[in-house]
């Protein structure tokens, strides 16, 4: 099941390990995947702008001068044959990963290129004339006659191979790639593992050299068992059958420079690319469980189990059916096996018998069941396309049934719920609230045996310090043998702590990098730069990290939109004063019905957020646009700077924005495509609200108040698990 995880987001594993070695400032390996003759011809643009060294470096454009950020001194090579030049004008005995960092033979062959000509120039020099011109190509210190004689047999046997043509290896195509290794064993200064890594790299094939130390890194991250290290042929074709082509060479590539610039081979448990690690999982679920057991149903991406840890519970179970938001859940929680974390229905599944193969007495149920039925958003939508929609027989809103059964059979100590405010509003004229019904099924548990006593309340989570408006609906019950009165569950949720002020936009983001519009991507290899607020340090938000992930900005390529955003809107302002306001001079760039100017509707589908203040509530709209949470450019208006302000940073939040309005640490990664990350962040309880619930019920589970517990300890040595 961990091997599938990191399959499936191969992708976010690679820019993780290049983001990383870039936070680093080591230097960059060669060998760039996308600058290979053969990609370079099939893409027929000569650019790398996909390169993974740019990716992570998250800003637009290059640094002068560059083609790309990992700054290969062949890139742009028009002969696979460099490239081999290079490996037998370079150090012999290299593994196939420090052959990415011998640069100099690389930057040697450029030179000789670019001061010659062809290769089949250069095949024609005299010994002499060869050696003046390699000695003044590279970079160090002259050139022996070893080598030189080992370039004149390479072009000798390149001229009378029949595969190619003269003095090139371009066109070497086509054949098996035992082949190419065949031929390349002919040359002087190549050794098997240099004629596997030429196959990929040179001649752009997707095949896997075997190297030991990648080998053993391959084994903690769990795509390769320990036995598979005996196998000596020469390349992993399991691996090459289970990845896709072009990321066998990326991947390779990454895990190489892993290896080579670590001090240590195997990762720490401070290292980003832990939570990638089969390795971490085995310690973390090898530590002594202690905290109260809790088993969350609708789980979303673990935003209410990442608050309880946080004070000290044990999470066992968890269920939820988006498969973004299950995997996103398995990579953040490697203290539960994946095998505990299901993704499914929980209407087609047998819930009880599943929990209790894993924990026979939770002491705490929680989890919101979906709400689109009840939110005010996704009931205008289902109106919009029936008229005879009703709430009550939308079968989404009949999905607490499945949680309730779950606490008839199970009776943990406590339960607690969160959903949409709708829940407590009145359905339309029928005298009926969902809330009620809940309130009902729980209380009606006594029947048969120890029942519940239930309250719930409606809350904003700025009371709990979360940065973001957000009125939620939050239901505890606590079983009735743990009650002295009827009134201690109203005691407890009127006896929530409150924080001592409102945070703000400005709070939420602080130390977050500011990107203009298209900046960032999945994993950046900076932080920023500005200070980190109350709100960050005082959660630990930034701990655990030294990259930023998910902070990908949308481009708003849209004139209109940029328009608005730019010219029209002020922070504070919606579509609506656009419209209505002082002149509308801006009014046709609002291409929709914002109703009249006393009968307001949709009036904040254009946004800008005001800096000083609460973020509004952080939807799972925002997969679709980011119009209604347009960040205003901080230089102007939160700090202003005239020389660094630029109308470019007026832009919708990005992912990692929203996920810090939502209160997730830094280090929380989300996986999925871009869209799924806002719906997973939308769709989330803040991991706060998760916290002050778990610690005001901590006396509910026979933990005194005055003696919390601390988070789990993240440094356990050892190795059990599931998975």
């Amino acid at each position: 099941m961990h091997e599938q995880l990191l399959l499936d987001n191969t992708e976010f594993l690679i820019d993780t390990l290049t983001a990383e070695h870039l936070r680093r400032q080591r230097l960059p390996p060669g060998g760039c995947p996308l600058a290979t003759p053969a990609q370079l011809a099939r893409n027929r643009s000569g650019d790398c702008d996909a390169c993974r060294y740019d990716t992570v470096h998250g800003r637009t454009g290059k640094s002068s001068g560059e083609a790309c950020h990992c700054g290969d001194p062949l890139i742009g090579s028009d002969d696979p044959l460099d490239t081999v030049a290079a490996v037998v004008l370079g150090s012999d005995g290299l593994t196939p990963a420090e052959r990415f960092f011998d640069r100099p033979p690389r930057k040697t062959v450029a030179s000789l290129r670019d001061q010659v000509g062809t290769w089949k120039e250069i095949a024609v020099m005299e010994h002499d004339a060869l050696r003046t011109a390699l000695e003044a190509a590279t970079p160090r210190k002259g050139v022996s006659d070893e080598r030189i004689s080992r370039i004149t047999k390479l072009l000798e046997r390149v001229e009378e191979t029949h595969y190619t043509d003269g003095v090139t290896l371009c066109g070497f195509s086509n054949v098996q790639y035992g082949t190419y290794v065949k031929f390349l064993l002919t040359i002087p200064g190549i050794d098997t593992d240099d004629a596997w890594w030429l196959v990929q790299t040179a001649f752009d094939k997707p095949v896997w050299p075997t190297d030991p130390d990648v080998d053993r890194l391959l084994c903690e991250l769990g795509l390769l068992t320990p036995d598979a290290l005996e196998d000596e042929s020469g390349r992993r074709t399991d691996l090459e059958d289970k990845l896709i082509d072009r990321q066998v060479p990326a991947l390779f590539r990454a895990l190489s420079t892993h290896t080579v610039s670590s001090e240590d081979v195997l990762c720490s448990d401070t290292c980003d690319l832990r939570k990638f690690l089969l390795s971490y999982r085995l310690r973390q679920q090898e530590t002594e469980h202690t905290g109260p057991t809790v088993v969350d149903l609708f789980a979303g991406a673990g935003g209410l189990s990442t608050g309880l840890s946080r004070a000290g519970y044990d999470i066992r179970w968890a269920i939820d059916i988006d498969p973004d938001a299950v995997a996103t859940y398995r990579l953040n929680h490697p203290e539960i096996p994946h095998s505990n974390i299901v993704q499914g229905d929980v209407r087609e599944i047998d819930l009880v018998n599943q929990i209790r193969d894993t924990v026979t007495d939770p002491d705490l149920v929680v989890g919101g069941p979906p709400c689109q039925s009840l939110s005010k958003a996704g009931y205008r939508s289902r109106r919009a396309k029936d008229d005879d929609y009703s709430v009550l027989d939308d079968e989404r809103t009949t999905l607490y049934t499945q949680y309730v059964e779950v606490v008839d059979a199970l009776r943990p100590k406590a339960i607690v719920m969160e959903n949409v405010e709708g829940m407590i509003n009145e359905v339309g004229d029928t005298g009926e609230r969902v809330i009620d019904w809940v309130m009902n099924d729980l209380e009606a548990l006594g029947a048969n045996g120890s029942g519940y006593q239930v309250d719930f309340r409606l809350k904003d989570m700025t009371e709990f310090g979360v940065p973001q408006e957000r009125s939620r609906v939050l239901l505890v019950g606590i079983r009735d043998d743990l009650v002295d009165t009827p009134d201690d569950v109203s005691t407890l949720l009127d006896g929530l702590p409150q924080a001592d002020s409102v945070r703000s936009l400005q709070q939420g983001l602080a130390g977050l990098p500011r990107l203009r519009r298209g900046e960032g991507g999945r994993v950046l290899a900076e932080r920023g730069l500005g200070s980190k607020s109350q709100f960050v340090t005082e959660n630990g938000l930034h701990e655990g990290t030294d990259l930023c992930y998910n902070h990908q900005a949308r481009e708003h390529p849209m004139a209109k939109d940029q328009i608005l955003f730019d010219e029209a809107l002020e922070p504070g302002e919606t579509s609506w004063d656009v419209v209505f306001g002082s002149d509308g001079e801006y009014a046709e760039y609002v291409e929709y019905d914002v109703g009249t100017e006393d009968n307001p509707r949709f009036g904040d589908k254009y946004r800008k957020l005001v800096w000083s203040e609460p973020s509004p509530t952080i939807v799972a709209h925002l997969a679709k646009d980011a119009n209604g949470y347009i960040l205003p450019d901080f230089y102007e208006h939160a700090r202003p700077s005239p020389e660094q302000a630029d109308p470019e940073r007026n832009r919708g939040i990005t992912p990692r924005e929203a996920a810090r309005l939502q209160s997730f640490p830094d280090d929380y990664i989300f996986l999925g495509p871009f869209t799924s990350w806002f719906r997973q962040i939308g769709n989330a309880v803040p991991p706060l609200a998760g916290t002050v619930l778990g610690k005001a019920l901590l006396p509910v589970m026979g933990i005194a108040a005055t003696q919390e517990l601390a988070p789990r300890d993240r440094t356990a040595t050892g190795i059990v698990s599931d998975d």
